[in-house]
């Protein structure tokens, strides 16, 4: 599938979002990393041709008013892991599943309050190496 990435402004905290608009089908998704926004249109049935759909043949989520978003990096991952909050339960959830988590160097969460973007670190383990490849063992060694 082909698709245009844009970034326009979220409608929840007017931070940046992306828009991810699959011009073929006109499937989208907009998803906010700094409040958890999220908007996405897609379509129910694979089989039916795209000249042939109906309004009943999408399916439309948006979850305006999120709790937050949250961005998880491994100790091996390059990047990161994120996605949006619908509650407070959801964090809750989210925070227990990764606390016994080895392999999770940080969980941060990111919430739009009183009209401004707050962040939270959750979780820290800390690099287990550094940006010139020494691990805390070869650090402790050379202090």
């Amino acid at each position: 599938m082909a698709s245009i990435l844009d970034y326009i402004e979220c409608p929840n905290c007017k931070q940046e979002a992306m828009d991810d608009f699959y011009y073929k089908t006109g499937e989208e998704y907009v998803n906010c990393g700094s409040c958890g926004y999220h908007y996405s249109a897609t379509i129910k049935n694979r089989e039916k041709r795209l000249d042939l759909l109906t309004e009943s043949d999408w399916k439309i989520t948006e979850l305006k008013k999120p709790y937050g978003s949250y961005r998880i990096k491994s100790h091996n991952g390059v990047g990161y892991l994120g996605g949006s909050l619908s509650n407070k339960k959801e964090f809750i959830e989210l925070k227990t599943n990764c606390e016994n988590d080895m392999d999770i160097e940080t969980l941060t969460i990111s919430r739009f309050v009183y009209g401004k973007i707050k962040f939270e670190t959750v979780i820290d383990n800390g690099p287990k190496f550094d940006g010139a490849g020494f691990s805390v063992e070869d650090r402790e060694l050379n202090s």
